[in-house]
């Protein structure tokens, strides 16, 4: 049974980003098991980086760092909704992923040998027609895909600013709806 864990990384309820999320899901077949998770519901505390420091340990993650590492290892598909914010992935996502830095230090864990092979997605929106400044964003993910040897599996952009534009594009929706068949 494949299980997906939908990661919603924008500070708005229901944008753009979680409806083309929400669009892709509509499909799926009964087995593949979703789970949903707001990262701003799960708090995280700024990531220390203490690599340099004369003895430096990182300690098990615990609370939403805890739960989120959880999540992140029993799901076989990571799927993120997250709108552009300055050419770049929305804070709470961007905050989830520095604890990764965390996460992939701590031995008991074995981050890096969980991580590879499983897939990867993206929905993202973004108000600017210029379509390459989403690029930043959408290659964050992929290097970060890459680097612990995960499946990239593609992305669906769309143009909207407004909460719900995405409903009145049909072909962005299409894509969206088609994004995980072919790989789940």
């Amino acid at each position: 049974m494949t299980s997906i864990l939908f990661l919603l990384g924008s500070s708005r309820r229901d944008g753009n980003a979680e409806l083309l999320a929400k669009e892709a899901a509509k499909y799926l077949p009964s087995n593949v098991t979703q789970r949903w998770i707001r990262l701003s519901d799960y708090p995280l505390n700024p990531f220390q980086d203490v690599r340099h420091e004369d003895e430096w340990t990182y300690e098990m993650p615990i609370g939403n760092a805890r739960i989120l590492l959880e999540a992140t290892l029993v799901a076989d598909v990571l799927f993120f909704a997250c709108p552009v914010y300055w050419y770049s992935l929305p804070a709470p996502a961007k905050l989830y992923l520095d604890h990764w830095s965390h996460w992939i230090r701590i031995p008991e864990i074995n981050l890096r040998a969980k991580m590879k092979g499983k897939k990867m997605f993206l929905t993202t929106a973004m108000a600017d027609s210029e379509v390459q400044e989403s690029e930043p964003l959408i290659r964050s993910l992929q290097l970060t895909a890459r680097y612990l040897e995960m499946v990239w599996c593609g992305h669906v952009l769309a143009q909207a600013n407004a909460a719900g534009d995405v409903l009145h594009q049909p072909e962005t929706l299409s894509n969206a709806s088609r994004l995980l068949l072919s790989h789940v």
